[in-house]
């Protein structure tokens, strides 16, 4: 099978998910109230285990005014990930992935607005794709297993690195890999870095899954 068979009829798709996956957000003055309002104790909880709860704490101090975590079900999102892999099929891999957002927590630094927002789905990329042939240069192995995309895109740093799950086909963990970004926007403060909550993000997202492979996610990602 073609290294290249994800490349193509993915985008639309993807980003239909992210809008329906989406933490809360909101438009016009609901939007802008909701920056003063109260912290929401679950949002919180919830980033506090995908990000760690020190690592949402300096995320805290670092984004100042209007700190406002949104969230998404985490049982959700296992359930979700866990089915897709499970329907999974080599020999056509016509799964529809899904992406999802377990964590996004806004702020204001300076005046201007400021983002952390955590994504999570199965990678369009195999591990082959990431490490042999003329696209491996775009990849570094920072750990054994764990690959980091060079390029940072919409989603900002990401890691990629095999995952097999229960109940799913021969080479599913290699072939169908997970894939972790983390987009870091604006925040000018960094009690804690990118890297720290993209590995964070890695090492929660394993271990809701379930992942079979073990892998060290370093804390620093680039020389």
């Amino acid at each position: 099978m073609s290294k290249t068979r994800r490349l193509s009829g993915i985008a639309v798709g993807a980003l239909a998910a992210v809008l329906v996956l989406s933490g809360c957000s909101g438009d016009g003055d609901g939007g802008r109230e909701e920056r003063t309002a109260a912290v929401p104790p679950a949002a919180l909880k919830n980033c506090g285990k995908v990000f760690g709860e020190r690592n949402v704490e300096a995320l805290r101090a670092d984004l100042g005014e209007g700190f406002q975590p949104h969230d998404r079900s985490l049982t959700e999102m296992k359930e979700r990930m866990l089915t897709e892999a499970q329907v999974w099929d080599p020999d056509t891999d016509k799964l529809a992935r899904t992406t999802f957002r377990p964590c996004q927590i806004e702020g204001r630094v300076d005046g201007q607005e400021a983002w952390v927002n955590a994504t999570v789905g199965w990678s369009r990329y195999d591990v082959s794709f990431v490490t042999d042939g003329k696209h491996s240069r775009d990849f570094r192995e920072v750990a054994k297993g764990v690959h980091l995309d060079r390029r940072e895109e919409f989603d900002g740093r990401t890691l990629i690195m095999p995952c097999t799950v229960p109940g799913t086909r021969a080479g599913q963990g290699e072939e169908l890999p997970l894939q972790v970004s983390v987009a870091d926007t604006d925040r000018t403060a960094r009690s804690v870095s990118t890297d720290q909550l993209l590995k964070a993000l890695a090492e929660s997202t394993r271990e809701l899954l379930g992942c079979a492979e073990k892998v060290t996610v370093p804390e620093k990602l680039l020389p």
